[in-house]
């Protein structure tokens, strides 16, 4: 914890009644003085609303001369529980430059509407050089419903619910199992490919460092939104990280990021990647229980948020390779989820990711892959692999990468994708809405999800990823017309 170089107190009461009297009003209390601040500052306040879901600090750079809508950053995790006269949260404002800010306080209602109280402006000053003489006042902002700067006997206050955009296509949910891509770039013509398929769903993984902002997860929803797609972020933190950390001072980190992200409104986060590998997570530390552990508290932050947002699991490559590398570098998929199901992991999801990559053959076979009869080469047997570890639980499974790789348009394949090298263009365009249909029509195990892997990807080196992608390298996308006839 950095030090503590002024203690500011703010009394904070929130209204979310349409007549609100004096101990339910939304009010931030802050010297008009005190227009300056460093370090670390203990905000306390009171924050007494009925219905409450949760509360957190946000700022957003200061500049009334500016037409453009704030892009405001949460400073603090979710909170639940109301207060008074205690401590609402830590604005840590080292990790910010330099400049004028403006705070706000959010409240969000079990309505799943907010309201705001925002004040102004405020000098973030670690380096000595910034100042301001002007007065600390309250802001009425088009997104808040405020008070005046004094609490007053009584006051009548319009909830404003979340912001909309009033540009965005709606997802047409025609009552099938919901179909989606990954993508890499997302322009024109990855978006015109994905609704040509059908696809209403759009994924993007996006690889967390500490101290990261939210302004990369912000972009890439806002513009998924904007085109018509439900949004599935997939946040993977730094496997370095982790082994340099312990477990209980990392994961209270990546939670808080995701409970930032949440604020923006994706429609599904899934919680890290592949974490049976000592690819994606420390080695000799890969354990179904430390996943938990972590992501008990990201779905706390998540939900504490918006529980609407679906919380996919991690999920697992499809391995057996464990007897050849030792449980220190990787588990077998089956292994980890079966220790995922003995774990509280299916009290702390909506959905337990699944991968399915390597196919050589029609996804309905169960037999006869030409290298081997291991359950991974299957599709029916991966999802039998799935449903017997939870079976009796009540929870789906979503696919979050499901696709055939290709080498056609391409060199040859590196040594360790060899396996595919006769599968062609064809092949993949038949085999994934083949696979499609399998997917919804499957019984032991509800499937709520498939996302293609993948839409647009052109890396291809040792890890051939644009021989997995539906738009190939000629700019042609085969499987676009066979998915959208699935």
């Amino acid at each position: 914890m950095r030090r503590v170089s002024r203690i500011l107190s703010l009394i904070v009461i929130l209204a979310c009644a349409l007549t609100v009297f004096a101990q339910d009003s939304l009010f931030l209390d802050w010297p008009a003085d005190q227009t300056s601040v460093t370090g670390d500052v203990s905000v306390r306040g009171t924050v007494a609303v009925p219905n409450l879901q949760s509360y957190f600090l946000e700022t957003a750079p200061y500049n009334p001369s500016s037409s453009a809508a704030p892009r405001w950053t949460p400073v603090t995790l979710p909170a639940t529980q109301p207060v008074t006269n205690d401590v609402v949260g830590i604005w840590s404002t080292a990790v910010y430059p330099d400049g004028l800010y403006q705070l706000r306080l959010r409240a969000v209602l079990t309505s799943g509407q907010s309201v705001f109280y925002t004040i102004a402006p405020i000098a973030v000053n670690n380096q000595g050089k910034t100042l301001s003489s002007a007065p600390v006042t309250a802001l009425q902002t088009p997104d808040a419903a405020i008070l005046g700067a004094q609490p007053t006997p009584a006051a009548t206050v319009t909830m404003a619910p979340l912001a909309t955009m009033t540009d965005i296509t709606p997802v047409v949910d025609d009552g099938r199992l919901p179909l989606g891509g990954h993508t890499a770039f997302f322009d024109e013509k990855a978006q015109a490919a994905m609704k040509e398929a059908g696809m209403t769903w759009v994924k993007f993984q996006i690889r967390f460092t500490i101290g990261d902002t939210i302004d990369g997860p912000r972009d890439v929803i806002e513009r998924g939104h904007k085109a018509g797609f439900k949004v599935l972020v997939s946040i993977v933190g730094k496997r370095d990280e982790l082994a340099n950390m312990k477990f209980s001072e990392y994961n209270p980190i990546f939670a808080e990021y995701l409970g930032q992200i949440a604020t923006l409104g994706p429609d599904a986060i899934e919680v890290w990647n592949e974490m049976n590998l000592d690819r994606e997570w420390p080695t000799g530390r890969i354990d179904p229980s430390r996943y938990a552990d972590m992501l008990r508290l990201s779905y706390t932050a998540i939900k504490a948020v918006n529980p609407d947002i679906m919380v996919i699991t991690g999920a697992l490559a499809p391995t057996g390779a464990e007897g050849a590398f030792g449980l220190g570098s990787v588990w077998n998929d089956d292994r980890y989820y079966q220790g995922m199901a003995r774990t509280d992991i299916p009290q702390y999801a909506d959905c337990i990711g699944v991968h399915y990559n390597e196919g050589v053959i029609p996804p309905d076979w169960r037999s006869g892959d030409p290298r081997d009869g291991y359950p991974t080469r299957y599709l029916p047997r991966m999802l039998e692999r799935v449903s017997r570890a939870f079976q009796g639980v009540n929870i789906p499974m979503c696919l979050t990468e499901l696709g055939y790789l290709s080498r056609e348009g391409y060199g040859p394949l590196p040594g360790g994708f060899g396996w595919a090298g006769k599968v062609t263009i064809a092949q993949q365009a038949e085999w994934l809405p083949a696979a499609y249909r399998i997917l919804e029509s499957y019984t032991d195990m509800p499937v709520k999800l498939m996302i293609v892997w993948n839409v647009d990807f052109t890396q291809y080196d040792a890890d051939p990823m644009a021989g997995y992608a539906i738009i190939r390298a000629d700019g042609t996308c085969p499987a676009c017309a066979t998915l959208a006839g699935r």
